[in-house]
C-alpha cells in the first residue's frame, strides 16, 4: 500500500511539471508585445561654480588715542566756582584763624498783625488834642467810671490829657474815641462827657462797679 502510494505521488509531481513547462512556453509565443521605453533625457550635472578669491579688504585705520584729563582737585574746583583763575590772588589764611561756620540767622517771626483800624479809617471826628499837658500836669482821668491806666495811658497817646477836654467832646468826637480805643458806644452809655463836667464844678468822682 505504500509503495503504491508514493508510486501515484511520484507521477502527479512530474505531470504537475510537464503542464507547467508546456503553460510557460504557450504564455511567451501568444504574450503581446510592449512599447519601448522612451528614453529620459540625461540628468543635469550640478558644476560648482570656481570660487573668486575674496578681495582683500583695507585695514582699518587706527583711531586717534583718547586724553582723559585728570579730575581737577577739590580746591581748584571751588575756585572754578568762585570765578578765582589767579590763584596768587587768594590771600592766605593766618595761622591763627580758625574756619569757623557762620552762625545761621535766627528765623524771624512776622509781626502780629494789630487789631487796631487806623485813625483815618474811624467813624465821627477826631478830637483836639495836645502835645503836653498844660498847668501843673496831666489830670487823673481814671476818676471817670470806664477809665483806667490802660485807657488813661491811650488817652494821653492821642493828646487828651485834662478833664475838661473829654468835657468838651462832641457826640461825633466821642463816638471817634470810642471806636478808638475799640469800645464803642461805651462812652455815650457811661457819660463821659458829663461826669467831667460834674468833678469840674466841684463834684465826687462817680462811683465805680464792682466787679
Amino acid at each position: 500500500m505504500t509503495a503504491f502510494a508514493i508510486e501515484v505521488a511520484l507521477l502527479l509531481a512530474v505531470a504537475f511539471a510537464a503542464a507547467l513547462a508546456i503553460g510557460y512556453r504557450f504564455g511567451r509565443k501568444h504574450r503581446p508585445p510592449q512599447p519601448a521605453r522612451p528614453e529620459l533625457p540625461p540628468a543635469p550635472v550640478m558644476v560648482e561654480p570656481p570660487r573668486v578669491p575674496a578681495a582683500s579688504k583695507p585695514a582699518p585705520e587706527p583711531e586717534p588715542p583718547i586724553l582723559i584729563a585728570p579730575a581737577p582737585a577739590p580746591q581748584q574746583d571751588l575756585f572754578a566756582r568762585l570765578g578765582i583763575t589767579d590763584m596768587n590772588a587768594v590771600p592766605p589764611l593766618d595761622e591763627d584763624e580758625e574756619d569757623v561756620p557762620a552762625p545761621a540767622p535766627a528765623p524771624t517771626r512776622p509781626a502780629p498783625r494789630s487789631r487796631r483800624r487806623p485813625p483815618e479809617s474811624l467813624p465821627g471826628v477826631r478830637p483836639p488834642a495836645l502835645d503836653a499837658p498844660e498847668g501843673e500836669g496831666a489830670d487823673d482821668l481814671k476818676q471817670l467810671r470806664g477809665i483806667g491806666p490802660q485807657n488813661e495811658q491811650r488817652l494821653n497817646e492821642i493828646g487828651i490829657f485834662h478833664l475838661r477836654q473829654i468835657a468838651e467832646w462832641t457826640p461825633e468826637e466821642a463816638a471817634w474815641v470810642g471806636s478808638y480805643l475799640a469800645f464803642p458806644g461805651r462812652i455815650e452809655r457811661e457819660d463821659w462827657m458829663g461826669q467831667a463836667k460834674a468833678i469840674i464844678a466841684g463834684g465826687a468822682p462817680a462811683p465805680r462797679r464792682r466787679r
